[in-house]
């Protein structure tokens, strides 16, 4: 098993249809293998030049786009540390776990945190929005576009107007949704959106983007003890020039930097975003042919991860090991749900032929497990 999971020669050979990270494709991996230029040179602000207007095409903005070298947790903090001011409160509107974390964060940063709990599987929709904020004033208001825990997708179409319109800033976690589902941050008016780049980008973890409107780097101004790691401002400032404060992961900007060009200029961002529907479409339609049932509640259903219960009372965690054997990772439910539920990622390069593929062994391994 050790040659698959690790091979000195050749890397992992297993097959990931995981909630990230996600396999990476080979133009990727060459980009990120070849010899870079200091972070302080001429090559390498060019190079994060082409990241940052990328960027800001994928999510149809204007806004400025900011480099993180964290994991998308480093910018939802970030939000905490920069937006947040001691005498204001903050709604976390949690519909799983990374919700809870987000809300967890901003209890450690010690800043006046409230959570919106909504029962897991549910999606935070309009009236649940409206009747949170209808109980206090909220100067911050944080939520999940697609929650990974779950595989379910909030309306944030529906839902950030409403946000907007109680005159809130509104920061959304698209950690496993941008570069797969279409999120307009300009029509919307997203104050910061942001993601990590190991999911529907698929790129090796190590780097987390951002877009930052111009209210919320006025707030920055305004916030005190907003720390140096992750101080909008500081990182704004250095993005003028195009480059960051701290020496960034140069060979994963690469690789973005080449995805980017991918997206935009070969298979089309708006082919990307309806082949990950197909992918969520064809997911949902074998679920229903095996009689499992999708965790998330109609209508609600993430593209790019697959949450689905135990309905066919199973062993998940044999199933997923015997899958393991046949060179396929899919995975266990998240944190509470494990053995409840199991799911499948299908974002990034994925495609419906590779999919079909996949369901097809783990419809052989769940017949004979059953």
């Amino acid at each position: 098993m050790s040659d698959v999971h690790f091979n000195k020669a050749e890397g992992s050979k297993l097959k990931l249809f995981t909630p990230g990270p996600v396999q990476v494709p080979d133009r990727v991996l060459n980009a990120m293998a070849l010899a870079n230029d200091t972070h302080r040179s001429g090559p390498y602000s060019e190079m994060h030049k082409l990241a940052i207007e990328g960027l800001q095409k994928v999510l149809y903005t204007k806004n400025e786009c900011l480099i993180f070298t964290s994991s998308a947790t480093g910018i939802m903090e970030a939000c905490v540390r920069n937006l947040i001011s001691d005498n204001e409160k903050a709604l976390f509107l949690s519909i799983g776990a990374f919700g809870d974390r987000w809300y967890q964060i901003g209890v450690n940063n010690g800043k006046n945190s409230t959570k919106a709990e909504i029962e897991w599987g549910k999606a935070a929709t309009p009236d649940i929005v409206k009747e949170e904020l209808s109980k206090d004033n909220y100067a911050v208001v944080c939520l999940q576009a697609n929650e990974t825990s779950t595989g379910v997708y909030n309306p944030v179409n529906e839902i950030i107007p409403i946000i907007k319109d109680s005159g809130a800033l509104v920061c959304i976690d698209a950690t496993s949704s941008m570069a797969g589902v279409k999120i307009e941050v300009d029509t919307l008016g997203i104050d910061v959106c942001l993601a990590s780049v190991q999911k529907c980008f698929a790129l090796p973890p190590g780097l987390a983007v951002c877009s930052v409107s111009s209210a919320a780097f006025d707030k920055a101004k305004e916030v005190k003890n907003r720390g140096l790691y992750l101080d909008f401002l500081d990182l704004q400032k250095k993005n003028k020039v195009n480059q960051t404060p701290n020496t960034p992961p140069i060979p994963q900007i690469r690789g973005l930097v080449v995805q980017l060009d991918y997206f935009l200029n070969e298979e089309g961002i708006e082919n990307r975003f309806e082949r990950h529907q197909r992918l969520g479409e064809r997911t949902r339609i074998w679920a229903k042919k095996m009689d499992l049932e999708m965790f998330p509640e109609k209508g609600y259903e993430s593209n790019t991860v697959s949450t689905m219960t135990n309905t066919i009372n199973i062993d998940f965690s044999k199933m997923i090991s015997t899958m393991l054997d046949k060179r396929y990772r899919i995975v266990n439910g998240y944190g509470s749900l494990a053995n409840k539920t199991f799911r499948i990622g299908h974002m990034g390069e994925i495609t419906v032929s590779e999919l079909e593929e996949m369901l097809e062994i783990l419809t052989e391994v769940i017949s004979e497990l059953k």
